[in-house]
Formats: structure tokens, sequence, C-alpha cells
């Protein structure tokens, strides 16, 4: 690993209206953050439009989408906007790309999902050769098309995943994996070798794992474990995140009462020594970067800013 520590650590961004959120990224920038993530629903403002702006007000900062879903824009329209903020702000975007809800792709587009991984590994086939050769002619199950772009744009392409499926289709045709709500112990062991897997059956190098950790700035670990059971309930409410949890070792039992040893398997909290050691420690496993968010215990912009000083300090 060349990469510094300052590079290996992320900031996630929780999506704000767009003036605002590009009033937060100037003072992300300001205080030495060298790279965000941000998500939202598909319903929300279009992510990249406002990245687009929050570029063009900063220099250096570096953005992540975690994720745009894949159901939400064609291909070749998402490597339009991509390359326009290329063009405009060369080697500062990574996409990260994921399937989604099958039910929201359903609900919002009327576009049906039965196969969500045969339908992105369809779209990484035009995306990626439209982006870095500028060029693709496809014609497939999902998505046909034939054209050629006036300039290429050699973005990385990281794909959300959280299933061993999924860890294995990132190895076989992302850049990296970007995972959610994983336990360490799952990332390092099933994900992990699940990503490997995929990049030696295609024949590559093992792509980036980007391990998502949730923070909460409080000494207190009666505090913390209720504000982080708050947050995380939704989680095991999900089919997807259930089997996941089952798989990391967890019982239904646990899973239903968002229990204690869940929640201390990916919440980091303390103050900003205590953080600071326990994202160091995850640095020297096998996880390529963090992308840190917040889970705020009482004044949410002041903990968001504290939490971007603290990673901006690297």
């Amino acid at each position: 690993m060349n990469q510094s520590v300052r590079e290996r650590i992320g900031l996630s961004v929780q999506p704000q209206e767009p003036a605002k959120l590009v009033e937060t990224l100037v003072e992300i920038e300001k205080v030495g953050v060298s790279h965000i993530w941000i998500g939202g629903a598909p319903w929300e403002p279009d992510i990249l439009t406002v990245l687009t702006a929050a570029a063009m007000r900063t220099t250096r900062l570096k953005m992540g989408t975690a994720i745009i879903q894949a159901f939400a824009r064609h291909p070749v329209f998402l490597a339009l906007q991509a390359s326009s903020f290329h063009a405009l702000a060369p080697g500062r975007l990574q996409l990260g790309i994921g399937a989604s809800s099958p039910l929201y792709a359903k609900r919002a587009y009327g576009i049906e999902m039965d196969a969500p991984f045969a339908y992105l590994r369809e779209y990484m086939q035009v995306l990626r050769p439209l982006l870095h050769e500028g060029a693709v002619r496809h014609q497939g199950r999902f998505l046909t098309t034939d054209i050629e772009l006036p300039t290429t744009a050699p973005i990385p392409l990281l794909m959300a995943a959280l299933g061993p499926k999924a860890f294995r289709l990132a190895g076989e045709i992302a850049d990296g994996a970007i995972s959610a709500m994983c336990p360490v112990p799952y990332l390092l062991h099933t994900a992990l070798p699940a990503l490997q897997e995929g990049a030696t059956r295609a024949g590559r190098k093992c792509p980036r794992l980007v391990a998502h950790v949730p923070v909460v700035f409080t000494e207190d670990r009666e505090t913390a474990l209720q504000i982080g059971r708050q947050a995380m309930r939704i989680y095991t409410t999900r089919p997807n995140y259930r089997t996941m949890f089952v798989a990391a070792g967890f019982s239904l039992a646990e899973i239903e009462a968002v229990s204690e040893r869940l929640v201390e398997s990916l919440l980091v909290y303390g103050d900003e020594r205590r953080i600071r050691e326990r994202l160091l420690e995850l640095l020297h496993t096998e996880i390529d970067e963090l992308t840190v968010g917040l889970i705020p215990v009482a004044d949410a912009a002041q903990e968001a800013l504290r939490l971007a000083r603290l990673i901006g300090e690297w």
C-alpha cells in the first residue's frame, strides 16, 4: 500500500440541500480532508450536479459517490455527466455504483431489476469502456448502445457490495468495493476473500476494499450503544443486511435486538484520541480505505465539523 494514511481515510458526508452541501464541502476542504464520499436516495437532488458545483468552489478535494443507483440513469448519460466533471476538475471524481433496491427501481423508474447483479455487470460493460476508451458498442439483455465520445475520462469505478456474490462481482469488474455497515471480521474473512476470488477469476489484481466506519463522539459506552442502536436498527429490518449479519456470526435474536455485540462490532466511539487510535488500528488490517461517517449525539453540525477536523489533521 503506497497511499498515505491521509489518502486512506475519507469522510462520509450526509446529503443536504444543494447550496448548503456546496458550502459544507468548501469548509471540509479548508480543514484538510483529502476526499469525501456521499450518496443519496434516487428522489433526492442529483448528486453529480451538486458535486460539480462544489468542484468549482474547491481546488483539491476528491469526491466520490457512494452510491449512484444504476437504475437511476443510463450508463451513457452517467458517462457524459462524469466526463463533464472530469473536464472541469480532472482526477477528482470516483464513481461508486450499486444495484440498490429493486423496489425503488420499479417504483421510481418502472425498471424491473429481477437480476440486479447481471444488470450491474452489463452496466459496467457499457460505462467503463465509454469512460476509459471513449467508445462502446454493446447489445445485451438490458442495454444496447453504439456511441463514441470526443474525450476519455479515466475515472475509478467502484461497486457497492454487501454479500459474497457482490464482492466477487466487484473483484471481477470494479476498481474497488464499497461496503456499508459490515463488521470488520466479516470484511476480512468473508468479503476480502470473495473480492480476491473474483479478481483471480478475471485475471486481474484485487481491487480496493473500502470500509464504512460509523463514529460517535462520546466517551460513555451506554450513550454510544444507545445512539448506535437507534441509527442501526433500520439495517436490521432489511433482508440483505440481515443475511450479511447472520453470515458475520450474529444470531437472529442479536439482530432483532440490535445487540450490544452487534453495535460494538460496527461502531467507533470516544474522544478524538481514542477514535484516531481505532481508525489507525483498522488501517493496519487488510482493509485498504475507510469512509468515516458521523452518528451525532447532540449537535450534528458541531460534531460533523469536529470529525472533519480530526480526519483533516492526518
